[in-house]
């Protein structure tokens, strides 16, 4: 294989790697897009408007488009929206992820499943929604960490 030869194969290596990260990022970002759609439904779910029909709930989004720019509707409507998931996430619990240094007992799996927790195998975690000061009296005594799961605010 003469040297012209060796280049034009290590150019073509290049270009196959170049082209697999480029086919990496779009299922990336499809993947992010898919989320942000997904977060747009949840929302109007628990919004309760996700009855609506298509054309409906299209016109109130142009109409939120249109008010975008006025930032003092922007300030009420978060204002609003804020307020409104602290007060389901008190009523309904936040997301959580439970994990201990050492593997409870019975009892307290049982206590933790009557939360309404589900354990993840492939993580080696506890995760539902729970009321984390209910949680936490739930489990005096045991050896756990508590971490909430913020939902996104939209500043991402």
């Amino acid at each position: 294989m003469n040297d012209l030869e060796k280049k034009k194969e290590a150019l073509k290596l290049k270009k196959s790697r170049i082209e697999h990260q480029e086919r990496l990022l779009k299922l990336k970002e499809r993947k992010k897009r898919t989320r942000v759609l997904i977060e747009i439904g949840g929302t109007a779910a628990k919004a309760k408007i996700d009855h609506l029909n298509t054309n409906t709930l299209f016109g109130a989004f142009l109409e939120i488009k249109e008010k975008e720019k006025e930032e003092s509707v922007i300030k009420r409507w978060t204002k609003k929206g804020a307020e409104a998931l602290d007060l389901d996430n008190e009523k309904n619990g936040e997301a959580v992820i439970l994990t201990f240094e050492s593997e409870p007992d019975k009892k307290v799996k049982n206590k933790i499943r009557e939360a309404g927790l589900r354990w993840n195998r492939f993580r080696k975690e506890w995760q539902g929604y729970a009321i984390k000061s209910e949680l936490e009296k739930l489990l005096e005594g045991t050896e756990h960490q508590i971490q909430t799961i913020s939902e996104s605010n939209g500043n991402d």
